[in-house]
């Protein structure tokens, strides 16, 4: 079992809007921000809802580096981490996209002199770009492990600091629509024109996003020194391959229920503790059904709810923004609802939260179903555990 680890500092940037108040909002209410767009950077848009980020970015060229050096900005700053601070601080980096959309458009315009741009699409260099903007100095790492990579790098981040490592560990999940993205889950014939509709049984596929999701991660002990609040506390990760299928989840969700078997067993809890499930729940059939499958195995009607409705399935950022959403969750003591729960009738095997409530919350689980069949699972408690 590894020591709770302090969460002193959050951001992120979605649909809803960029800042933590803005997400705290649609979060609560179960609010839906998905719509199609005129984007000449994706026309699939025109005709299939997605979560996108609208207002100004950091001016930097990829727009996926921008979403994530907001993200971090604020997770920095929320920590009270200056930039005269940050010499040893670690920065690990989960995305599937990195600077694609930027190589995209570079290729259309002129396939002939587009290479150097294929240059953005190497995602540590993704990293590389948000730890010099962010003036980070301590050890970077990397993680592209499809809608896994958020997740993964957290978990980085969490060994990073209990090996000690790095007192402190920058964890961001960040990645940008693209073109290619949106064209290749069309041709899947995975997404939802009516937009996703997660954890119900009527529901009929996925819809996209964008954003970014930042966690400051520190040791306690360190965190106490400098006199820092924890928001909330990483009690423990599990990742597990099931290598089913490329792209189809083992329907019986026996690799999935090992991530979160190891999850609580690194967090030293039962699975009577968890309180509330911030699922994948990405609105597919086998997505969805595998899920509930699991969880209902492990811990019977478990509160569960999911916020791709919200946001969309912003890939390799997923997991990143829904660690945010968890840690708000254990701030306010409150269950978000699961954004689009009103649509249908629930799935079996767990409670889909239909409305905002209060409740008495100790761990709180995310989970991830990734293509490649990457499963992963992070338990997190409130602040006071870390303390």
């Amino acid at each position: 079992m590894g020591a709770a680890l302090a969460i002193t500092g959050l951001g992120c940037i979605g649909a809803p809007g960029a800042g933590l108040a803005a997400q705290e909002r649609a979060l609560m209410t179960g609010a839906c921000h998905l719509a199609s767009a005129d984007d000449a950077r994706l026309p699939l848009a025109r005709n299939l809802p997605i979560g996108r980020v609208i207002g100004s970015l950091p001016p930097l060229p990829s727009r996926t580096a921008a979403l994530a050096v907001r993200a971090g900005a604020e997770a920095l700053a929320d920590a009270g981490l200056g930039r005269a601070t940050r010499s040893e601080v670690a920065v690990v980096i989960g995305s599937c996209t990195a600077g694609l959309s930027e190589s995209e458009g570079d290729f259309l315009a002129d396939c002939q002199r587009a290479w150097p741009s294929y240059r953005r699409q190497q995602t540590h260099r993704l990293t590389a770009m948000v730890a010099r903007v962010l003036a980070c100095g301590g050890m970077q790492s990397t993680h592209s492990v499809a809608c896994a990579s958020a997740a993964a790098a957290i978990a980085e981040a969490a060994e990073i600091v209990r090996s000690g490592i790095a007192p402190v560990a920058l964890a961001i999940g960040a990645d940008a629509l693209t073109r290619l993205t949106m064209a290749g889950f069309a041709s899947l014939q995975l997404i939802d024109p009516r937009g996703c509709r997660p954890l119900i049984r009527e529901r009929g596929g996925m819809s996209l996003g964008e954003g970014a999701g930042a966690l400051v991660i520190e040791d306690a002990g360190h965190a106490r020194a400098r006199g820092a609040t924890p928001r909330a506390a990483l009690l423990g990760w599990g990742l597990r391959s099931d290598a089913h299928h490329a792209t189809r989840p083992d329907p019986h969700g026996a690799q999935l229920e090992r991530a979160v078997r190891e999850a609580l067993a690194d967090a030293g809890a039962a699975p009577g503790a968890v309180g509330y499930v911030s699922a994948h729940g990405t609105g597919t059939t086998d997505n969805d059904a595998c899920e509930a499958t699991a969880l209902a195995r492990i811990f019977g009607a478990v509160p569960t709810a999911s916020c791709k409705r919200t946001y969309g399935h912003t890939m390799g950022a997923a997991a990143a923004i829904e660690a945010v959403a968890v840690c708000l969750a254990l701030r306010s003591q409150a269950l978000w609802p699961s954004a689009g729960a009103e649509l249908g009738e629930a799935l079996t095997g767990v409670e889909v939260v239909r409305a905002h409530r209060a409740g008495a919350l100790d761990v709180v689980l995310s989970t991830t179903l990734a293509f490649a069949g990457v499963n992963a699972a992070l338990a997190f408690g409130g602040g006071g555990r870390a303390a």
